[in-house]
């Protein structure tokens, strides 16, 4: 999984958890739900190599590794009620 987006300054996102984590449901339910581990690696070509640890278990994705903050940010919901 990639992510791209230079109108934000970003040429290419060394990780992409929220790709990851799709393909290997994607994955998964190609298999018939069947379980799945897998590691992805990115970002070697940029100088920023990661290394992302995907599975599914029991109908369910989960994806792991560690990060460096880049930005931080906040915002308000309001009620529709």
């Amino acid at each position: 999984g990639r992510m791209f987006s230079p109108l934000d300054g970003i040429a290419e996102d060394p990780a992409t958890g929220s790709a990851t984590v799709a393909a290997v449901a994607f994955l998964s339910a190609l298999e018939n739900g069947a379980d799945l581990s897998l590691t992805f690696t990115q970002g070697v070509d940029m100088g920023r190599p990661s290394l992302l640890e995907a599975r599914t278990e029991a109908g369910r994705a989960y994806v792991a590794g560690s990060c460096v903050p880049v930005m931080e940010g906040t915002f308000a919901l309001e009620s529709a009620v």
